[in-house]
């Protein structure tokens, strides 16, 4: 095939025939719709408050949840989806792989018509550099949240130029299949995105201590942590060893962009990892139910990297002064917030709010 260009972005973008963007811009268009779903729940939520403050809704309610934290419908559909076209490809392949022992077909032409590239190309990557650009709009830049927006332009800068053939094959030193095995590989960590949500879930909705709640952590923790190994694994027995194949196609701006982005997020995911393990595995492994605030405030909402990450928020009039011990008191509130599953509330928020120091 040959190349218009020698860089894989532009050469997905003039010579894709737009068959990526198009898929984009429809799987776009259904993540702002369920982005106003949530909104107008929340708005919804507000507003029966008004109407009857005395009696607000049940804080364990569908619609008191989706309220605290509006983005968790898209956020969840992008992880179960994404999942399941990751591991679906994968099966099919090695399937292939296994009883296709002569080498007579290509493992990547599933029962011998579907193209599994295409399918990821079409349909897996589509729908998920969607939910990174709007969750960008409805998440990250409300919420100020810099590292998960750090996050999803990486995620986007390095998958982008899978999404057609020719800047497939740029973007893998020639290698098409590689580079599309390595994009479709790495979306199988979103299998812990969706459990996490569901974990989150079950802390706000459980009365009683739960099996089922401890097998969903432990496969959370274990999840995060085979994030790590994968992202490491990948690191040096991938790619690495192809240094000398992009040095010679002249792909070093590429491949430095591979390394840095795989090493991130194995960086970002070993980082949440031990943020999780921190308080022991008796927190981890037993329901402790936990007391929501009656009334949400709309003013505040979700904020992984704030309750997570240990952002700090500061501001000229109130610059944040934090002693050696107060930010080892403050990981500790954060840690334990994830055991009780306060972390995504309002009022965990608000109370990380009320911890500047004048």
């Amino acid at each position: 095939m040959e190349m218009l260009h020698n860089n894989p972005w532009t050469e997905c973008l003039l010579r894709g025939d737009y068959i990526f963007e198009k898929r984009f811009l429809l799987f776009s268009l259904f993540y702002v719709l369920v982005s106003f779903l949530g909104i107008w729940i929340q708005r919804s939520y507000h507003t029966s408050l008004k109407a009857n403050p005395k009696s607000p809704p049940d804080p364990r309610s569908f619609k008191s949840l989706i309220a605290s934290r509006p983005t968790v419908i898209a956020a969840t559909l992008h992880a179960m989806s994404t999942s399941v076209v990751a591991v679906g490809i994968l099966i099919a392949y090695y399937g292939n792989l296994k009883y296709n022992v002569d080498g007579s077909s290509s493992p990547w032409l599933y029962l011998g018509t579907i193209n599994l590239i295409h399918v990821w190309q079409r349909v897996g990557l589509p729908i998920s550099l969607s939910y990174f650009v709007t969750d960008s709009y409805f998440y990250c830049l409300p919420r100020k949240d810099v590292i998960i927006f750090v996050h999803h332009c990486i995620m986007c800068f390095c998958h982008y130029p899978v999404g057609c053939t020719s800047g497939a094959m740029i973007a893998g030193a020639g290698d098409v299949e590689w580079v599309t095995w390595l994009s479709i590989v790495g979306y199988t960590s979103e299998v812990s995105t969706a459990m996490m949500n569901y974990r989150w879930y079950l802390v706000n909705t459980l009365e009683e201590n739960w099996i089922g709640f401890g097998i969903v952590n432990g496969f959370v923790v274990v999840s995060w942590a085979g994030r790590v190994i994968l992202f490491t694994y990948l690191l040096i027995a991938e790619i690495f060893p192809r240094l000398s194949m992009f040095i010679e196609q002249g792909q070093v701006f590429t491949y430095a962009v591979m390394v840095f982005g795989h090493a991130s997020i194995g960086l970002l995911s070993l980082h949440w990892c031990i943020v999780m393990c921190r308080g022991g595995l008796r927190s981890l492994f037993i329901f402790k139910k936990q007391t929501r605030p009656a009334v949400l405030n709309p003013q505040q909402g979700f904020s992984f990297a704030e309750e997570v990450g240990g952002k700090k928020i500061t501001s000229p009039q109130s610059p944040l002064k934090i002693i050696e011990e107060e930010v080892q008191k403050i990981i500790e509130e954060e840690v334990q917030a994830y055991k009780d599953g306060t972390l995504f509330t309002e009022e965990q928020s608000k109370k990380r709010q009320s911890k500047k120091i004048q």
